[in-house]
């Protein structure tokens, strides 16, 4: 189970938590009993299709360990908030000025919080999730986010690379957050219609992720002996760029 899951509202049992997917009550995730049949279930899988909703797959013994035995094969973990549609964010952008934030697996709530908060300070027109293996939007992040995520509009997309692909082809220029990029951050024109896409916290960008941005900066730094700035310091400061120099050309 994620950070996130100990924290979330739950539902469980077939009926229960097919009644929440037919009503539409924004459902984080779902874990389905393996082996698990019956009418109720096969609804549940194709609901979850429909939606879009992530699921796994775990042996029965997890959910009984999670919500004791009563589960009758499925636990639904209910997100804070519904998600924005990503084509419908998408048309509606001012391409002369659009800014989103695409984050590659961040799974750490708080980060995901953080990001969620300085993004909707800098004025950014969204924030961009990976559906699966990644933070959702559950009681963590909501609180992290500090009110921000009522305000800014955040969707989630089950492949980020198609994602971003979609985000060019609506004109904005596609730039990567990455340690090893030879161009400094404050050395890029944040004007022009743009998405910065931030890596998650244990390998950054993925490869294909890396290979789908038009331009890669850095965060220079004094030493390395430690490391870097974890996932949300480092978009604070690039984030409050973007917005300095938008400022400054307006």
């Amino acid at each position: 189970m994620s950070k996130e899951s100990n924290n979330a509202e739950v539902i469980f049992g077939r009926h229960p938590v097919l009644q929440a997917l037919q009503a539409g009550r924004p459902v984080e995730r779902l874990v389905i009993a393996k082996g698990a049949r019956g009418a109720a279930i096969e609804e549940v899988f194709s609901q979850a299709r429909l939606r879009r909703i992530p699921y796994d797959l775990r042996e029965r013994s997890v959910l009984d360990r999670t919500v004791g035995t009563r589960h009758q094969g499925v636990v639904a973990y209910l997100a804070a908030r519904a998600y924005a549609d990503f084509a419908g964010l998408l048309s509606g952008l001012d391409r002369r000025s659009a800014f989103l934030v695409f984050l590659d697996l961040v799974q750490d709530p708080h980060n995901l919080g953080a990001i969620i908060r300085s993004a909707h300070a800098v004025r950014a027109d969204g924030v961009v999730l990976q559906e699966r293996r990644a933070a959702g939007l559950g009681p963590g992040a909501v609180k992290a986010a500090a009110g921000a995520a009522e305000h800014i509009p955040l969707c989630r997309v089950s492949n980020l690379r198609q994602a971003l692909h979609q985000a060019r082809k609506h004109g904005l220029w596609i730039v990567g957050l990455e340690p090893d990029a030879e161009q400094s951050f404050t050395e890029f024109d944040f004007t022009q219609p743009c998405a910065l896409v931030i890596g998650g916290e244990a390998r950054g960008l993925r490869r294909l992720v890396r290979e789908t941005c038009d331009a890669r900066v850095c965060i220079p730094m004094g030493r390395r002996e430690v490391g870097s700035f974890n996932a949300s310091v480092a978009a604070g400061l690039v984030l409050y760029e973007v917005f300095r120099q938008r400022s400054a050309g307006g």
